[in-house]
């Protein structure tokens, strides 16, 4: 009895959040002109991404071999494919589908740099999550070498090194310790200037303080932090990272600037 009550709940918890939580910031626009589609990839949110296009076609063509993966860098719309009807006295259609992240290849970290912890100079607070955490930056969750510091819902975040601002997200309001809850985080993303990416995640609704495109300098209000997407508790998810061939999203250990120091390599449970 007491399983069934709870998988009622836990199911009643999937369906509405599911609805409002997917996080559709690359879409696809088709652009018909006669027998020609032109299928495009289009962000509101997203200035650096990767996305892939699988197309399934009947009695059509298209202008190069799919699937296509196309990085794109800096801009909000690019063409992905072209598509052509064959024998205009046949049925024809198409199909697709396709998958995005954010960021696109080519960053080499520069070990030199020192990052700032991500919240104001005075604060402090406990690290709930290190590397390679056991709740959710364990081996193979891509997620390796994150931070999670708790902070209160609205505390301020701050660029922990300087960039552009490429991603941003602030439209969520739902988060819970439950996988439901993933792609419902609020975020940012900045470009650094080696290529590397940092993520600053489930931040509040409406918690994000500079707009796409913005340069940003270590030490810079950004955002405000939150509890959205998968998280038991207000807390900062920080990380480093770079794109890889294949889409593969790899965090980075990096070099960060403590009261105790330059340290390589934060503690679990320690207050910054």
């Amino acid at each position: 009895m007491k399983i069934a009550a709870w998988l009622v709940l836990f199911f009643g918890l999937i369906a509405p959040v599911s609805a409002n939580c997917n996080d559709e910031a690359v879409r696809i626009v088709e652009d018909r002109q006669g027998d020609v589609v032109r299928l495009l990839a289009e962000s509101d949110r997203l200035l650096d991404y990767t996305v892939t296009l699988e197309v399934t076609l009947h009695n059509m063509t298209a202008s190069h071999a799919l699937p296509v993966t196309v990085e794109v860098k800096g801009q909000k719309t690019v063409e992905l494919a072209v598509l052509r009807v064959g024998d205009l006295h046949r049925d024809h259609y198409y199909q697709y589908q396709f998958q995005w992240k954010y960021g696109v290849q080519g960053g080499v970290p520069d070990d030199k740099v020192v990052y700032l912890l991500p919240y104001p100079p005075g604060e402090r607070h406990v690290l709930i999550q290190g590397y390679f955490g056991k709740f959710s930056h364990y081996a193979g969750s891509g997620n390796e070498y994150a931070y999670d510091w708790a902070m209160p819902a609205g505390t301020t975040v701050c660029a922990a090194r300087e960039g552009v601002v490429v991603g941003e997200r602030q439209d969520a309001d739902a988060g819970g310790p439950y996988p439901v809850f993933f792609n419902c985080a609020n975020y940012l993303v900045i470009r650094h200037g080696d290529g590397t990416y940092a993520e600053y995640l489930h931040l509040k609704k409406d918690g994000v303080l500079v707009a796409l495109g913005a340069t940003v300098q270590a030490g810079q209000p950004i955002g405000l932090s939150g509890a959205t997407g998968f998280a038991s508790r207000p807390h900062l998810h920080f990380a480093v990272f770079r794109l890889l061939d294949g889409m593969k999203h790899e965090t980075l250990p990096v070099a960060m600037k403590t009261k105790s120091g330059i340290l390589k390599g934060l503690t679990q449970g320690q207050i910054y």
